[in-house]
């Protein structure tokens, strides 16, 4: 009899384990799934605790980065949600690696770009004041 009920009471202890861990699983996706108005769309990680997201918000895109410190709103970017989604879908039947990295990769020279434009106008005005 003793070795009976321990086992019942065993079982009844692991039963409310099951209950207890399915239960936290479905309040997790309800809890994840009830903000449907931000969504992390792509990511990549650059580092041990760094890295940066395609976030949508309100349908609008947004390169944010994220480290351990703080997380930072780097650009918007100009195209949809659609269009992204569909630019990711046809860029991986095409075996391409990341499409997330070829949007990083224009950002970053389009930012280049932009830089050396404000360089040949700061130093055309530092050229007028030296005069």
């Amino acid at each position: 009899m003793p070795f009976l009920s321990m086992i019942i009471s065993l079982l009844g202890v692991l039963g409310l384990m099951f209950l207890t861990f399915f239960g936290i699983r479905m309040l997790n996706r309800r809890i994840s799934t009830s903000g449907g108005r931000l969504r992390v769309i792509d990511r990549a990680t650059l580092g041990r605790d760094s890295m940066m997201l395609v976030v949508s918000v309100c349908g609008k895109l947004m390169l944010v980065g994220v480290s351990s410190q703080r997380v930072e709103k780097i650009a918007d970017l100009d195209i949809s949600e659609e269009e992204y989604v569909e630019s990711a879908f046809a860029n991986a039947q095409q075996t391409r690696v990341l499409p997330f990295s070829d949007i990083l990769s224009s950002f970053i020279s389009r930012k280049k770009d932009d830089g050396e434009n404000s360089d040949k106008i700061l130093g055309d005005e530092n050229n007028k004041n030296k005069k």
